[in-house]
């Protein structure tokens, strides 16, 4: 099993030190490939693999996958008109294979371009490219951060930037960029509801700013660059958009937001995100 693990690890790109024995990988049949090493794995290598969403024989991935959902329609038309939307959810939730449903219905004339720590979205469109995050070699050197990355894209002149998952200080960065001209970007976080997706944002801007920036600029951030959370969870061998909420703006220090009524949100109201 070593040997085998080595292999597709040497086949992917990728190495492993005993100095940070964890390593990721995507296999060429489109797995996902998770490793941890000995000595932090006590019983031996572990190995975990996941796989990414395959394409649908004849209609589009999200009408099969999401066609019965009310919401996933206005998300299509959301994301085609050049909506900003995050996607929130726990880990294998669904959060990737909405994104990538989400990006086939961006227009064909349009070039996106995805960042990623590993390879994992996969949408059929014809101008898709996408850039991965590289971690430090042994000695410490040659790391390539999501941050350097969104750096690089805003040069490429890109009509779609896509952060595959918000974990640091790209966040701000990207958040910024939708302030200057840039739209229709599309990023997932791990978050248990939309207003939690939206304090998390705030606190990985606040921790990259490292104080510089108040908390209120960084809400105003939000309610011009963001206009849609989605929420989705696993129900069983499903996935399901449980929640939509509307950013509708900002009043003083105070977000805005409209869920998107449905069995779960009986009235409309807005929500506010405060201290």
């Amino acid at each position: 099993m070593r040997t085998w693990v080595l292999e597709q690890i040497s086949r992917a790109g990728k190495t492993w030190d005993a100095r940070y024995p964890f390593t990721d990988a995507t296999l060429s049949s489109g797995h996902r490939l998770h490793v941890a090493f000995p000595p932090l794995a006590q019983q031996g290598i572990l190995i975990s693999l996941r796989r990414l969403p395959g394409a649908a024989p004849e209609r589009s991935q999200g009408s099969v996958r999401w066609g019965s959902s009310p919401h996933y329609g206005m998300l299509v038309e959301a994301v085609s008109r050049g909506d900003s939307v995050l996607v929130s959810g726990a880990t294998g939730s669904g959060k990737t294979t909405l994104a990538s449903d989400l990006l086939e219905c961006v227009p064909s004339a349009e070039r996106i371009l995805a960042l990623e720590d590993t390879p994992e979205l996969s949408p059929r469109h014809p101008h898709f490219v996408s850039l991965t995050s590289r971690p430090p070699n042994a000695d410490g050197f040659g790391e390539v951060t999501l941050r350097v990355l969104l750096k690089q894209a805003l040069r490429m002149r890109p009509d779609r930037i896509i952060l595959g998952e918000c974990r640091g200080a790209e966040v701000l960065d990207l958040l910024q960029a939708l302030n200057t001209g840039h739209r229709g970007t599309l990023a997932t976080l791990h978050a248990n509801s939309p207003r939690d997706a939206l304090r998390r944002v705030e606190l990985l801007c606040l921790l990259a700013a490292g104080g510089a920036v108040p908390s209120s600029a960084i809400r105003e951030l939000l309610a011009v660059g963001v206009q849609w959370v989605v929420q989705v969870k696993r129900m069983g061998a499903r996935r399901e958009i449980t929640e939509l909420w509307r950013v509708e703006g900002r009043e003083g220090d105070t977000l805005i937001m409209r869920p998107i009524q449905n069995a779960h949100s009986p009235s409309l109201q807005l929500h506010a995100l405060t201290r």
